[in-house]
């Protein structure tokens, strides 16, 4: 059975879809990732900024557009991987019968800090809240391993 991550942030055109990406070729084609927003207005493409950090890490983000999320997606979901502790409160409010598998991504790594949002910062902003995501996907890719060699 194939694991799927979603990943959440506010309008889904800087974090998530950079985390989404970056999954997918952490992950490789063993996991099915996907991105969404709590606020997103749908069908907006990811930012210049975003677009430009992924391509110089060969990823590419110009099909990308911004979906709200909606209870489908989370229930699709194996793992609901929201940004911020705003994030995830709100979800488990809004959802409560997800809250299990509703987990931040900083909890993976650097005690639990939260994904600051990038948008309408510099592209150094955005380098680094880059490096920032995919460390935490390795840790996240570390523990998911574990514990399916523990299944």
């Amino acid at each position: 059975m194939i694991m799927k991550l979603l990943f959440i942030c506010t309008g889904n055109t800087c974090r998530s879809p950079m985390a989404e990406g970056l999954a997918k070729k952490i992950f490789g084609p063993g996991v099915e990732v996907s991105s969404a927003g709590m606020g997103a207005w749908e069908g907006q493409p990811a930012s210049d900024q975003a677009l430009t950090v992924m391509k110089a890490r060969s990823i590419e983000l110009s099909s990308h557009h911004s979906r709200r999320v909606n209870r489908l997606f989370l229930q699709e979901a194996d793992w609901i991987i929201p940004m911020t502790m705003e994030q995830e409160m709100r979800l488990r409010s809004l959802y409560p019968e997800y809250t299990g598998k509703i987990r931040r991504l900083g909890v993976w790594g650097e005690s639990g800090k939260d994904i600051l949002d990038p948008f309408g910062g510099s592209l150094k902003i955005y380098q680094q809240c880059a490096e920032q995501i995919e460390r935490l996907i390795y840790e996240l890719k570390n523990e998911l391993d574990k514990l399916t060699r523990n299944d």
